[in-house]
């Protein structure tokens, strides 16, 4: 396959972003470039792009727990 290719499909396995040059034993910027063809052309969206509601991954606010979002419900990030 193609670099190309091998970036859409470790994006489609959920390889995060930050780690596709590493786990494709590619080039970072290669493989960055890449995903910046597939965001461009609109085949992927970028997790931060989604709006997902996501506020705060540790809970905390002051020492005291607050109220998660109902899309925090399974996130592995949230405690």
């Amino acid at each position: 396959m193609s670099v190309l290719m091998d970036v859409l499909d470790a994006v489609r396995r959920g390889v995060p972003g930050e780690r596709l040059g590493a786990h494709l034993g590619v080039d970072e910027g290669l493989a960055e470039l890449a995903l910046e063809h597939w965001v461009r052309l609109g085949i992927v969206t970028p997790a931060g792009d989604l709006q997902l509601g996501c506020t705060a991954c540790t809970g905390l606010a002051g020492g005291e727990r607050v109220e998660r979002a109902p899309g925090c419900a399974g996130c592995p990030f949230s405690h």
